[in-house]
């Protein structure tokens, strides 16, 4: 699948510099800025394409980080642009740059992947950046150096992950060979364009040919786990926090099921606009922190956190369309009032860190809730062409839950209380007394 932006047209392929590479006159800049932009906001999404076919959760959180990285240096030069232009329309800066982007993330592997997005692709970007900055006067340029100086070590530092998991993988002889043949293609088809930057010298070669004839990403159909995970289908808690509050240090861990079916959303969803992919990025990157929460808790309780189970299904794709409204409006809003008595148990038993863990997580999933609100209206217009508003949708999906929900949605929360409504009683039901049912219940607030 390719990638669509909600921009269309196309910049000059040229940047005109009659100072040579020691100064750029602000059109130029102009130019160059809007071409890494663009750059940052597609490899965020491409990134997020691959995440579900990373194996192991650490490759997954350091994608994760990269993506939102990626947004972030991708808002920041966004804003500098609008400085020098007067403007922050980003345009897609030539078709033979699109290509170069669409083609370099559609690889036969991860591992080959890594070698051809992170080791050349980023590396190139590095590079540019580094002639970019090169050529800036530090009096004229300094709002845009302080940019770079910022961004450069950020990029070579994902360029020495890849580069770290890559020379691990290639102990294999057919890796290898995945990996090698679509470096040099990524490598060919860059200096075919002139680089990333359009700065160095075209080769004159024809386009190279792609050498694979069937991509397994992004978005696999299938997403990737790690071999030792204890996979369950619903939300049952295993017996060491089943009683006590560490449930909340379990249910933080397994937030990295979240992950998958979210970077699925952020790569495959056309057409929004820039400021949706910076939030929703900021939203998964969250989501895996929390994880990592709920992980170190865990471990600094001495558990083994392989021995504890998480709802993790192979297929992370059955309907995306509704996963969004239903974490946001459902999920997380409906967390708060069982989460702020968590904090206060914690804190009044003198257990700190996992007071501290569950405060942060209530800061983030309001501004997640925020998120929410802004952008579902606009997902369900521009995906759907559907017009109605966030309460109507909202109560959509209450309704949906409800419905489908024979055996009580409180089958896995302990009290099936949905199943035992009337009709007219689902039919009453506010969003407020909705939360209320779907609450966990039988939770033990008097025992860490």
């Amino acid at each position: 699948m390719a990638l669509r932006f909600d921009i269309e047209q196309f910049e000059s392929e040229s940047i005109e510099n009659q100072l040579g590479t020691y100064w750029m006159r602000v059109s130029d800049q102009i130019t160059l800025v809007n071409r890494m932009v663009f750059l940052e906001w597609a490899s965020a999404r491409v990134i997020a394409g691959w995440v579900p076919a990373a194996s192991e959760f650490e490759w997954k959180q350091q994608m994760t980080y990269y993506m939102w990285q990626n947004m972030t240096i991708a808002d920041k030069l966004k804003t500098r642009k609008e400085e020098l232009s007067g403007n922050s329309k980003i345009l897609i800066p030539s078709a033979g740059f699109e290509q170069l982007v669409q083609n370099a993330a559609r690889a036969d592997g991860f591992p080959a992947f890594l070698g051809g997005w992170f080791l050349e692709l980023t590396k190139g970007a590095v590079e540019a950046y580094e002639r970019y900055a090169e050529a800036l006067d530090p009096i004229f340029d300094a709002p845009t150096l302080e940019i770079l100086n910022e961004v450069i070590p950020k990029k070579r530092a994902q360029v020495a992950w890849a580069n770290g998991l890559v020379h691990d993988m290639v102990k294999d002889r057919e890796v290898l060979a995945s990996v090698e043949r679509w470096r040099h293609y990524v490598r060919a088809y860059t200096r075919h364009i002139g680089g990333v930057d359009v700065r160095l010298e075209a080769d004159g070669k024809p386009q190279p040919v792609c050498p694979v004839q069937e991509a397994y990403g992004p978005a696999p159909k299938k997403r990737s786990r790690p071999a030792w995970l204890k996979v369950q289908e619903g939300f049952e808690p295993p017996e060491e926090v089943v009683d006590n509050l560490k449930i909340f240090m379990w249910h933080y861990m397994t937030e990295i099921q979240v992950c998958d079916p979210m970077c699925y959303i952020f790569y495959g969803m056309d057409d929004m606009p820039f400021e949706f992919y910076v939030d929703f990025s900021r939203h998964i990157w969250d989501e895996v922190r929390h994880h990592l929460m709920g992980v170190r808790r865990l471990r600094q309780m001495g558990y083994n956190i392989h021995d504890f189970p998480i709802p993790y299904g192979e297929d992370a794709t059955q309907e995306l369309e509704n996963y969004y409204t239903e974490l946001t409006m459902i999920g997380e809003t409906c967390s708060f009032t069982r989460k702020k008595k968590s904090l206060e148990a914690y804190y009044a038993k003198g257990d700190i860190l996992s007071g501290m863990t569950a405060e942060i997580d209530i800061v983030d999933e309001r501004m997640h809730v925020r998120f929410g609100k802004k952008w579902i209206p606009v997902i369900y217009k521009t995906k759907f062409n559907d017009s109605r508003t966030l309460d109507e949708i909202v109560r959509s999906v209450m309704d949906r839950w409800m419905n489908l929900d024979d055996t009580g949605l409180g089958k896995h929360q302990g009290n099936p209380e949905l199943a035992k409504l009337t009709s007219g009683e689902r039919k009453s039901i506010t969003h407020f007394a909705f939360c209320g049912k779907i609450e966990f219940k039988n939770l033990n607030f008097e025992k860490l």
